[in-house]
């Protein structure tokens, strides 16, 4: 039985080595949870690249926040603050830690990409899901295959909180000296470079969206004003998600290049590393639910609407209400056309009665009919979605009246040219769902 009166835990750093990469831990274990679930019980997110992309992500991190939850246990007993393991355990905790930690943010390059294809190459959903498949691929490759690497060298022990790679002073068969360049080779490598790779893809995101933004300064300013709200948005989701992983690492890439460099890490940078390395699904999570936070203050759609389970039923009332609304404007086109066909009928009826009572007859039913292609007029260009639309007064006349944004978004103007039409709309909702 462990606690805390064992010797090692009389320690203060070690200590808080062993308990606050628990408490994080399990932070972060719920944190991913939430994700993973949110996303699985339902359809629509479910059928959606950038939301199995997370789904990924945090599926990842739920084994790594597990290992991170886990922490000294696993070590084998007498060697860290509440060390209860075996070698098997901690080879095993190795391992998932191991592949855990390098598929995570491994998936943020995953998230880069998407980001780089929809903003910037304006591929559409169809488009990007042809190339998923990669997209997942890369950083299960990475993790699993720097995880089977490690093992099979036999390169796991206990690393002071956790069990990774690490020499063994007790067991000179797991004991292997270049551990440090393992270290590096098998994860803080990649991850630096990962770190930069995300900082140049942000990078092109954000110059292409100013360059948007430049260009919609020729449009109407509302329109334009709303564009620029929206592109901002969905800049600054990519934005922290990149910066959730500078949040996981800063620290533990400060205790390694101390390492490194042969110094010898002060306490509050190895508490703060054992902290924070353990937080990236709490911080993915704060991320996510980013947009429908800012929905909440900004439009007041309540949290628990994005919750709410998708099924047949809601599906057959989207439908049904769809049907109502066509039904509807079916039945108003209908009765637009009866004072026509009553006129000209009451007209050709009526014709042999006299002429003042025929042509009066044929004046009223002239002026339903140019009043009735007025109507079908206007309804056909709000519509077709051109830029204007005749609203009809009292008279029967028509005046020009501006097209609202809704239907400027889908290039009724003529002045947008195709090649500048952009993504934001899509991934708006997409990130949204």
């Amino acid at each position: 039985m462990v606690s805390l009166s064992d010797p090692k835990c009389q320690v203060p750093v070690l200590r808080a080595m062993a308990i606050a990469p628990k408490c994080t831990g399990i932070v972060s274990l719920i944190s991913s949870t939430f994700i993973i679930q949110h996303v699985l019980r339902d359809r629509k997110r479910r059928s959606l690249t950038y939301h199995r992309l997370l789904l990924g992500m945090s599926i990842s991190d739920f084994f790594g926040s597990l290992m991170c939850f886990l922490g000294t246990w696993p070590i084998p007993r007498g060697e860290a603050c509440l060390a209860a393991g075996t070698t098997a355990t901690c080879t095993a905790q190795g391992f998932f830690n191991q592949s855990a930690a390098l598929c995570t943010p491994t998936y943020n390059v995953s998230l880069a990409i998407y980001y780089i294809l929809v903003i910037v190459k304006g591929w559409k959903e169809h488009r990007v899901a042809k190339v998923e498949k990669y997209l997942h691929a890369l950083p299960i490759a990475a993790g699993l295959g720097t995880g089977f690497a490690a093992l099979g060298l036999r390169l796991f022990n206990g690393a002071g909180w956790i069990c990774w790679i690490a020499g063994n002073a007790n067991d000179p068969s797991r004991n292997n000296p270049n551990y440090g360049i393992f270290r590096l080779a098998f994860l803080y490598a990649d991850a630096w470079a990962i770190i930069v790779f995300l900082a140049v893809c942000m990078t092109i995101i954000y110059l292409h969206v100013l360059k948007q933004e430049k260009s919609l300064d020729k449009y109407r300013a509302s329109f334009a004003l709303k564009k620029r709200k929206q592109s901002k948005k969905i800049r600054n989701q990519a934005f922290l998600y990149v910066g959730c992983m500078y949040m996981t690492w800063i620290f533990g890439s400060a205790f390694r290049f101390m390492q490194f460099a042969g110094k010898t890490p002060p306490p509050s940078i190895i508490i703060l590393f054992v902290t924070f390395f353990p937080l990236q699904g709490f911080f993915n999570l704060v991320v996510y639910m980013f947009p429908r936070i800012l929905r909440y203050f900004e439009e007041g759609v309540p949290l628990t609407q994005s919750f709410r389970r998708s099924s047949f039923l809601s599906s057959l009332r989207r439908s049904s209400s769809s049907g109502v609304r066509s039904s509807k404007l079916f039945s108003k086109k209908s009765s637009s056309q009866k004072p026509t066909e009553l006129g000209s009928g009451f007209s050709q009826e009526e014709s042999g009665v006299g002429k003042t009572s025929s042509a009066f007859v044929s004046e009223e039913g002239g002026a339903d009919e140019k009043r009735n292609s007025q109507v079908s007029f206007a309804e056909g260009i709000v519509q077709d979605g051109d830029a204007q639309a005749l609203e009809l007064d009292d008279d029967g006349g028509d005046k020009e009246k501006d097209m609202d944004e809704d239907e400027i978004e889908d290039g009724g103007t003529g002045e947008r040219e195709e090649g500048e039409k952009d993504n934001l709309d899509e991934l708006e909702r997409i990130v949204e769902a």
